[in-house]
C-alpha cells in the first residue's frame, strides 16, 4: 500500500515539472492597437473647431431672434396686427337672442367683456401718473373715438372709390390698405366709380363707441402696446360705375345701400412716454352673435390649456 502512494505522487508531480521547464511564451499581434495621448496642437485644433461650430450656431441663432424681432415690430407697427381675441361687438337691442336663458346669457358676456376692456384703459391711466397725487399723463378722450372713426371712414370710402391709393396708406393700416389698394388694380381701366354718403341714420345713437381696449400684443416689445376702438356707423351709400370717356353711368351698377358698419381704429400706446401715435383704419368687423362668441370662447380656452401644459384628457375631466 506504501509503494502504491508512493507511485501515485511520482506520477501526478511529473506535469507540474514539465510545465515548469517550460518556457513563458507571449504571442505579439501586430493588429491590437493601444489608446495614446492625441497630441498638444491636435487637441488646440479640435478646441478651434468646436469654438467656431458654437460660435457660427450663436450667431445664427441670434440673428433668426433679430430677425423675429423686426419682423414683429414691422407686423404690429402703428397698432397693426390681428382684432384682439374676445372683442365683443354687440348685437342691437332688437336683435338679442329670443330665449331667456340665452338673453341672460349673451348680456352677462357683453357686460364681462366691456369690463375687460375698462379695466385694461384704466390700468393704463393709472400707470402713466407719476404718483397718485399728480394728474395722468394719458387721457382716453372716449368722446373723440367715434366722431374721428365717422370722418376717417369716409375719407376712406371716397379716396377708394376715387382709386386714390397714397390717401388709403395715410390712413389705414398696411394690410388693410393693400386690400383696398388690390381691388382697385382689379378695376377695368374704361370704368370709373362715383360714391357719395347720402346721409347717416340714427343721430341720437350713432356713430356708438362698441369696444375699446388697451394691451400688449408683441411679444418680443414689453414698451409698445396696442389701442383698439370698434365704432357702430349707421349711414345710407350710393355708389355707381361709369364710362371714362363719356362719363355716363353703366346700366345697372346704381346702388342705393342702407348700412351698418362697425369700423376699426388701432394706434400704438407708449407704456414709457404716453406718447400716442395718430389712428389708423384697422378695416372692419362684425357684430358678434351669442353662436360667434361661445366658438371663439372654446377655441381661446383649449388654447389657454395648451400652453398652460393641460391635456385634453385633464380639460375634459
Amino acid at each position: 500500500m506504501a509503494s502504491l502512494s508512493s507511485t501515485w505522487r511520482a506520477t501526478a508531480s511529473r506535469p507540474l515539472e514539465r510545465i515548469r521547464a517550460r518556457p513563458l511564451v507571449v504571442h505579439y499581434s501586430p493588429s491590437r492597437y493601444y489608446a495614446s495621448m492625441p497630441g498638444r496642437n491636435k487637441i488646440v485644433r479640435e478646441l478651434d473647431r468646436a469654438s467656431r461650430q458654437s460660435s457660427a450656431k450663436m450667431a445664427k441663432e441670434q440673428s433668426m431672434s433679430r430677425m423675429q424681432r423686426l419682423a414683429n415690430a414691422e407686423y404690429f407697427r402703428d397698432g397693426g396686427g390681428p382684432l384682439f381675441p374676445g372683442t365683443f361687438v354687440s348685437l342691437p337691442l332688437s336683435r338679442y337672442p329670443r330665449s331667456p336663458s340665452a338673453f341672460a346669457q349673451y348680456h352677462w358676456s357683453r357686460l364681462k367683456h366691456w369690463l375687460i376692456g375698462a379695466t385694461s384703459v384704466l390700468n393704463f391711466k393709472l400707470k402713466s401718473m407719476p404718483n397718485w397725487t399728480t394728474r395722468p399723463k394719458w387721457k382716453a378722450r372716449r368722446a373723440k373715438i367715434a366722431p374721428t372713426a365717422k370722418a376717417m371712414y369716409r375719407e376712406m370710402l371716397e379716396a377708394f372709390a376715387a382709386g386714390d391709393k397714397a390717401t388709403l396708406n395715410k390712413i389705414c393700416l398696411g394690410e388693410f390698405a393693400k386690400k383696398l389698394s388690390a381691388a382697385i388694380d382689379r378695376r377695368d381701366p374704361k370704368e370709373g366709380v362715383r360714391f357719395e354718403v347720402v346721409g347717416y341714420n340714427g343721430r341720437l345713437v350713432y356713430p356708438k363707441l362698441m369696444s375699446h381696449q388697451i394691451h400688449q400684443v408683441n411679444p418680443h416689445d414689453k414698451i409698445l402696446m396696442t389701442e383698439q376702438a370698434v365704432v357702430a356707423i349707421s349711414s345710407t351709400q350710393k355708389a355707381s360705375r361709369y364710362n371714362v370717356e363719356t362719363g355716363a353711368t353703366v346700366p345697372g351698377s346704381l346702388k342705393l345701400q342702407d348700412k351698418m358698419e362697425y369700423v376699426v381704429l388701432s394706434r400704438q400706446a407708449n407704456s414709457k412716454t404716453f406718447e400716442m401715435s395718430p389712428w389708423r383704419l384697422w378695416g372692419t368687423t362684425s357684430a358678434t352673435t351669442l353662436e360667434a362668441y361661445l366658438q371663439e370662447k372654446a377655441v381661446i380656452d383649449k388654447e389657454q390649456a395648451r400652453r398652460a401644459g393641460w391635456d385634453e384628457s385633464a380639460t375634459k375631466q
